[in-house]
C-alpha cells in the first residue's frame, strides 16, 4: 500500500491540557498531556484530513504549537 493511501501519523501539539472529553472531536487520535501541553496523536489519511483536525482546533479556540509528521520508525 502506498504511502498517500493509508496515510500518515502525525503529532499536533496544543498549548495547555485539555480534558479527554475532546478526543472524541478529533478522529480517534490520541490525546495526551504533558507539562502545560496536550499532544494529539494519531493517522492523517490525507492533507484534507489534516487540514479538518487543524479546522477544529481553530473552531475550539485551541491554540495550536506545532504540526509534527512521525517518520515510520518513530511510529
Amino acid at each position: 500500500m502506498t504511502p498517500h493511501v493509508r496515510g500518515r501519523q502525525y503529532e499536533l501539539v496544543l498549548r495547555g491540557e485539555i480534558g479527554d472529553h475532546y478526543a472524541l472531536l478529533f478522529d480517534g487520535m490520541a490525546l495526551t498531556r504533558i507539562a502545560g501541553t496536550t499532544v494529539l496523536s494519531g493517522r492523517v489519511v490525507d492533507q484534507a484530513h489534516l487540514h479538518g483536525v487543524i479546522g477544529r482546533i481553530q473552531e475550539l479556540g485551541m491554540e495550536l504549537v506545532s504540526v509534527n509528521p512521525i517518520t515510520e520508525e518513530h511510529a
